[in-house]
């Protein structure tokens, strides 16, 4: 699941002379969109938030233009380079650190993920949420963060939407093994809070433990994980 992206095919190629990522609408995006709204508005009615529908479609394509990459830079929030865009395909400049998920599987510079509490509170801060904040959708560029696939951006925050982006990250570096983990956590959730008595949104745990059974492939970390006292509690 972690490196399967949902919406575009992925490709990397050469234009004039340089290396850019080709992002191809894929067949199923349109079903698969309406499929994770379905999810996003039926998870929150479980969880008693009843949330309305993630705007997609239109929404999509201006979260990924220049405008709103303009604005994110300007709240220290980095993304990749636009190229071109439009309603099939988008070109960005190609990264070349990596995603964080397979920074973090191969390096012992684990306090990185602290930057990450950062964007994701200084998003929230601002009124909006990510929503898909796995760690795939950050870059590693000379042990900077930058954030891609901006499609999902939503102009609103809730308990809900908040502790989404809290949980989801979280449960996609769960199979992580224990130790690595564990200063994982506790780096993002530094970066997040102001002061360490602040209370994250209180649905981040439920959130977490649902959608790790989906974004993991090591389910025996999962397991050891999950067993584990959490800094989220």
């Amino acid at each position: 699941m972690h490196f399967v992206n949902w919406q575009r095919d992925i490709a990397i190629s050469r234009i004039d002379g340089k290396m850019v990522v080709i992002k191809r609408n894929k067949m199923v995006k349109s079903i698969n969109e309406y499929l994770l709204v379905f999810i996003f508005t039926f998870i929150s009615f479980v969880l008693m938030h009843p949330t309305p529908p993630l705007k997609i479609g239109k929404s999509i394509l201006l979260n990924e233009g220049s405008l709103n990459r303009h604005k994110l830079k300007d709240l220290g929030i980095h993304t990749p380079r636009l190229i071109e865009i439009n309603k099939d395909v988008i070109i960005e400049e190609y990264i070349d650190g990596g995603n964080l998920y397979g920074f973090l599987k191969k390096s012992n510079n684990l306090e990185i993920v602290s930057k990450v509490g950062t964007i994701t509170r200084t998003l929230h801060n601002s009124g909006s949420c990510f929503i898909d904040n796995k760690a795939q959708n950050y870059l590693v560029k000379d042990l900077e963060i930058i954030r891609t696939d901006l499609g999902l951006i939503q102009n609103h925050v809730s308990e809900y939407t908040k502790s989404l982006d809290i949980g989801i990250f979280l449960a996609s570096l769960l199979d992580l093994d224990n130790e690595k983990y564990k200063i994982v956590e506790k780096s993002f959730l530094d970066g997040y809070k102001n002061n360490p008595s602040d209370k994250l949104p209180y649905l981040s745990v439920i959130v977490r433990n649902i959608t790790a059974l989906v974004l993991v492939s090591d389910h025996y970390n999962l397991a050891k994980n999950l067993l584990k006292k959490s800094d989220m509690n």
